[in-house]
């Protein structure tokens, strides 16, 4: 167990250096979180299939500004290594990331209060141009981060999931049901959620494009997304030719064979 604590805290440590130490390169995100988590534990199949899983629950969700709806890097990491070490369905891993995330938005509000009680070191050190202290004071905050999510990690694993494991166990069977009932829900509500932010009356014929391709046809969704691309990068072909083909219009000389006429 002592294992799979380090490798979650550690997991979880880099999930906030790539967010604040990298400028975000979206390692952060489920989709990356959960291979790794899986890779690392020894299942790297459900690491990928959870963390795909959960990535399409918080499509929808963003963070503007200090806003923070709920932490998907967290939930995910903490979804798929409980699925892993108690062995529970992709289901399951959604129905505990999804809450798990929305509690870890105090820890990341909390370390963000902390952080901004030096603002007014950054200040003074920018002042005084003393900037290998301002330096200093960002790594430091860096690595204060860091250690945080690391020991969150970690206790975690280690007081968390002899209880999940429990409490799974006790649960009936009609209510882990109604759980891998949920957790196939979940992704729906992501799709749904992106939608509303997304959506336009242009791009209904291709919504019900794929649900044709889907619902009657069977295909897969990879084949789905591979059509998709394909759709993608066809209009937006036709649609450079058309804006090369407006430029040149702009461009071209005027005609002048009515001014030739009279004179």
């Amino acid at each position: 167990m002592l294992y799979q604590a380090l490798v979650v805290g550690l997991v979880m440590a880099l999930g906030v250096y790539s967010d604040k130490g990298l400028g975000d390169p979206m390692l952060r995100r489920p989709l990356v979180m959960g291979p790794i988590v899986g890779l690392l534990l020894g299942d790297l199949e459900k690491g990928i299939i959870v963390g795909a899983a959960i990535e399409v629950v918080f499509l929808g969700t963003t963070q503007i500004g200090g806003a923070l709806p709920s932490d998907s890097m967290t939930g995910s990491i903490f979804g798929t290594a409980f699925a892993i070490i108690t062995h529970q369905s992709t289901q399951i891993a959604l129905t505990l990331a999804v809450p798990i995330s929305i509690l870890a938005v105090f820890l990341n509000q909390l370390t963000l209060f902390i952080v901004g009680l030096m603002e007014e070191k950054f200040k003074q050190s920018i002042e005084a141009e003393n900037y290998h202290k301002f330096i200093t004071l960002h790594y430091s905050m860096l690595a204060f981060q860091c250690f945080v999510y690391f020991c969150v990690g970690m206790i975690g694993i280690l007081a968390g999931t002899k209880a999940i494991q429990h409490i799974l166990n006790i649960i009936p069977n009609v209510l882990m049901n109604g759980l891998n009932l949920a957790g196939k829900l979940l992704p729906a509500l992501g799709i749904a959620l992106l939608l509303n932010m997304l959506w336009d009356s242009k791009l209904s014929i291709f919504v019900l494009f794929g649900f044709v391709l889907s619902a009657y046809l069977k295909l897969p969704l990879i084949a789905i997304a591979c059509l998709g691309v394909v759709v993608s990068f066809t209009i937006a072909l036709q649609e450079q030719k058309f804006s090369a083909n407006i430029e040149k219009i702009k461009t071209a000389p005027a005609n002048n064979e009515g001014d030739d006429f009279f004179d």
